[in-house]
């Protein structure tokens, strides 16, 4: 199905910013729903303002905007975070999952796509690797294990309502845009405050032998809009790069574009209590009924990242 016309609920988040540029190029009418605007953003006129579980406000930006697709990007991303936030991420993660489903039944013919993620898998035996969407899911973690709910309580509303519902499960998209919390970015905000003269020559970095499977974030939505497009009903789409990156090599990639001489310190509070050891994905489903993969190199990705946070300062 090509889409005409797209709700975008996160719209003013990192994906959701990358997301809208994507569909807009390609010819896309798009609007947004989210709780805190970018009043500087391109689409800020098409942008209404609400909370993803004030399911009254939500519906009626549907109901005016009439989309025939939705993708639900809204929630909380922060994973280290959720440890201390259990609460308002099981809200805003699985109930609005819930309540964005719901809300999309008020208009024929509309498909969702929710965002999940690729943690929803867990600890995954090395033998598995890579995972693949018939893998059960086993979530280590609050963030996890709202992403898994919000997967279950979405296709049993959908059931319920008669919507249209894809499911894409990221594993680690990153790039220029992505704020603190997350490795790729906190490394390239850390050499560009030292390369400023704001911070000592030394980083200070978590665990290092663990290896992710990283992409771009603008492959990644490139493969959320495949989804909306191409994906069939009811179907689960991992996207991720099938590959595993330690994340000494992310750093020492970093390190190499860095303008000074830096040293790399551990911080035992940045280890994370659930971190897995190695994880990877499967991305042939997607390679085959969505016709996606992967375009840009890590190396890139990492490059563009450490740009965006010097023109950041």
């Amino acid at each position: 199905m090509k889409s005409r016309r797209a709700l975008i609920t996160g719209i003013s988040g990192f994906a959701g910013k990358h997301l809208a540029s994507e569909l807009r190029n390609q010819g896309t009418d798009v609007f947004g729903y989210t709780l805190n605007p970018d009043p500087a953003s391109d689409f800020a006129d098409n942008t209404d303002v609400g909370d993803i579980v004030d399911a009254k406000r939500l519906t009626a930006t549907i109901v005016r905007r009439e989309p025939d697709v939705i993708y639900h990007l809204a929630g909380r991303a922060a994973v280290g975070a959720a440890w201390d936030q259990q609460e308002e991420v099981f809200i805003a993660n699985t109930l609005g999952a819930a309540v964005c489903v719901e809300a999309a039944a008020t208009v024929p013919n509309c498909r969702v796509v929710l965002a999940s993620s690729g943690l929803v898998y867990g600890q995954v035996d090395a033998d598995a690797l890579p995972v693949s969407e018939e893998h059960a899911r086993s979530p280590r973690g609050p963030y996890a294990a709202s992403k898994a709910c919000a997967e279950v309580a979405a296709t049993a509303t959908a059931m319920a309502t008669n919507v249209d519902l894809v499911i894409v499960r990221p594993f680690n998209f990153v790039g220029p845009g992505q704020g603190l919390g997350f490795v790729t970015s906190d490394f390239a905000h850390q050499i560009a405050a030292i390369e400023r003269g704001d911070q000592q020559p030394v980083m200070r970095v978590g665990n290092l032998e663990a290896e992710r499977d990283f992409t771009d974030v603008r492959d990644f939505v490139r493969g959320v809009a495949a989804a909306g497009q191409q994906g069939l009903e009811g179907r689960i789409y991992n996207l991720c790069s099938g590959q595993a990156v330690a994340i000494s090599a992310i750093l020492e990639m970093l390190l190499q574009d860095s303008r000074v001489p830096i040293e790399v310190e551990s911080d035992p509070e940045r280890m994370r209590p659930s971190d897995v050891a190695r994880f990877v994905g499967d991305n042939t489903l997607a390679r085959e009924e969505l016709s996606w993969e992967p375009r840009i190199e890590i190396a890139q990705t990492l490059s563009e990242t450490l740009d965006w946070w010097r023109q950041e300062a």
